[in-house]
């Protein structure tokens, strides 16, 4: 079950510096990019064990 949701398949996203934000790799979530927790469900059907991507921006020198 990969991006049946037609999500773009790129993205830029500017994210604070300090702030952590998880970001979407099931393609099922209804607020991608970012994680919505879509993975529990499709981990339980599936048998996966995917979960987010969790970023924590940093300030740039």
């Amino acid at each position: 079950m990969i991006n049946v949701k037609k999500h773009p398949d790129r993205h830029k996203e500017e994210v604070p510096a300090g702030k952590n934000v998880a970001f979407c790799r099931c393609w099922q979530s209804d607020k991608f990019p970012y994680c919505d927790g879509a993975h529990r469900k499709l981990n339980a059907e599936t048998g996966d064990a995917l979960g987010p991507v969790i970023v924590t921006a940093i300030a740039a020198d």
